[in-house]
């Protein structure tokens, strides 16, 4: 509750949503797809600032610098935990791109920390942790809310697609920021 309430756009849960009017935007089960991919996000800013040795988070201080990094990353397990089981009433197939998603998110920062060391890394290196660790997520949030809405399986595909196109620019845009901000 400590990162939820901190804030944030939600905006990988909002994706879900919004995907699901590719079908049936009432059905029920987009509130838990959602959700669980909001819970797979804050599992990911758990451990990310650990990685980085953040301060803060959102205007708070980190749960790192709160608690301490043992803290941190057993919550973000947790959430990780947690957004499996809801996806479990969805089904085999949420399953299976829920796991699918989080292994490559964690493939992507295994690869940063790797290549952090490394100051002229080449560009299509950058591309690849990107892709995994910002818009295989953004990515699994349109094709999720498409999936849940049932909506025709082209156009699950293409929100999958347009989700990795967003999730990139998002990132890139984040990087610029990041590097010409002041």
């Amino acid at each position: 509750s400590y990162l939820i309430a901190a804030g944030g756009k939600r905006f990988r849960a909002m994706l879900v949503l919004l995907a699901g009017y590719f079908g049936d935007p009432e059905d029920p089960r987009l509130i838990p797809g959602s959700v669980s991919i909001e819970l797979v996000h804050l599992a990911t800013l758990y451990h990310d600032d650990v990685i980085d040795e953040a301060d803060a988070r959102r205007g708070a201080p980190s749960a790192n610098v709160r608690w301490d990094n043992t803290v941190a990353i057993l919550t973000g397990d947790y959430l990780f935990a947690r957004a499996s089981e809801i996806s479990t009433d969805l089904g085999v197939e949420v399953c299976r791109l829920l796991a699918r998603t989080i292994a490559v998110l964690c493939d992507g920062q295994i690869r940063e920390v790797d290549s952090s060391a490394s100051v002229d890394q080449p560009v299509d290196n950058y591309l690849s942790i990107i892709r995994r660790k910002t818009a295989s997520l953004i990515a699994t949030s349109c094709r999720l809310g498409g999936h849940l809405s049932d909506a025709d399986p082209e156009h699950v595909d293409v929100l999958e697609e347009f989700g990795d196109a967003l999730g990139m620019a998002y990132q890139l845009s984040d990087d610029i920021m990041d590097i010409t901000s002041t």
